[in-house]
């Protein structure tokens, strides 16, 4: 730990213009001696780090960075689909799917009972059916079970 006396003088022996006074406590007292000569190797040290005088970069540079930003500007999700090779694809795709389901509704059957029987017409002038009438509900589960029993493809 330095005195405060030595402590006032330090900058300006460091910066190469020393006090006397501080010169004199220096030679007396063999601590701040060696806390001196500790900041005198740190500065040293730091002096051995500093940068180069010249930072610029090499010619060109600028223009370099700013056509490799304009290189690799973003695009959006839709620009897959403005690529040929994949639009063709996409193209042909939708062709076939649309020829094929034309094809299924062009050929497959017509049910014309079907369509007539949901005119509401038709449904009008229909006889209307009897409701089924239950008598015995024992015979009827007697008849079902014989059915079932001897049935045979």
């Amino acid at each position: 730990m330095m005195h405060p006396s030595a402590r006032e003088g330090i900058e300006g022996y460091l910066a190469g213009k020393p006090d006397a006074g501080f010169l004199e406590h220096l030679a007396a007292c063999p601590e701040c001696t060696d806390t001196v000569s500790q900041f005198e190797h740190q500065a040293r040290l730091i002096r051995a780090l500093k940068a180069p005088a010249s930072t610029e970069p090499d010619p060109g540079f600028y223009a370099r960075v700013m056509d490799r930003i304009q290189a690799q500007k973003e695009s959006s999700i839709w620009s897959v689909f403005l690529e040929p090779l994949f639009a063709r694809r996409l193209m042909y795709a939708s062709a076939v799917l649309t020829l094929l389901l034309g094809l299924f509704l062009f050929t497959s059957p017509k049910d014309d009972y079907s369509a007539a029987a949901s005119m509401p017409e038709q449904i009008l002038a229909a006889e209307p059916q009897p409701a089924p009438q239950f008598v015995d509900s024992e015979q009827d589960r007697n008849t079902v079970f014989v059915q079932l029993t001897t049935f045979q493809e």
